[in-house]
């Protein structure tokens, strides 16, 4: 595979976009589960970002960012978008269906995620979105500094904190000790 993020200096073509579908779709579905919380939810607000890089792939310009910040970028403000009309975010209980594993350990798994997704809702925007990035996309703080016009600094200082009130979300919650 070609690395998609590199993109020459040309603009994307058509048959770039079903690779760049290939690889930023479950990258951009991690993000926006952290961000909304809701698996039908994220479905479908991934699905109008590719629906958004297809209809825009013509006025992306490599010189100007990385293919990634400027999917991230759209992937961001379609959710901004989304939650402007909902006006809220209900995090449901996500299904998950892992084989080989007990009944139980399915039904303490899905019930751990359906605590930290609580716990993630109830950070602030700016905060769920560094969590996003760096534990849902996998990008680096140097990255997420970037994008959102962060120090570095600054991000791993979010981070720290995020994790650090997550962790005592899930303690009061009785998930860890």
């Amino acid at each position: 595979m070609k690395n998609v993020d590199h993109v020459s200096d040309m603009r994307i073509k058509d048959d770039n976009v079903a690779e760049i579908f290939t690889h930023y779709y479950y990258k951009l579905y991690k993000y926006t589960i952290y961000r909304v919380g809701d698996h039908d939810t994220t479905e479908d607000l991934v699905s109008e970002v590719f629906e958004k890089v297809v209809a825009k792939y013509s006025t992306y310009n490599p010189r100007k960012a990385k293919l990634s910040t400027w999917l991230y970028a759209i992937a961001n403000n379609t959710i901004i978008n989304y939650h402007k009309k909902k006006h809220a975010c209900d995090p449901i209980n996500p299904e998950y269906k892992r084989f080989g594993r007990s009944i139980e350990e399915s039904v303490i798994e899905n019930e751990t995620r359906e605590y930290l997704l609580k716990a993630l809702m109830q950070l602030d925007e700016r905060s769920r979105n560094v969590i996003a990035l760096k534990f849902g996309a996998g990008i680096t703080n140097r990255e997420i500094a970037q994008m959102l016009d962060l120090t570095e600094t600054n991000v791993g200082t979010i981070l720290y904190r995020s994790l650090r009130h997550l962790r005592e979300e899930l303690i009061d919650s009785g998930i860890f000790n």
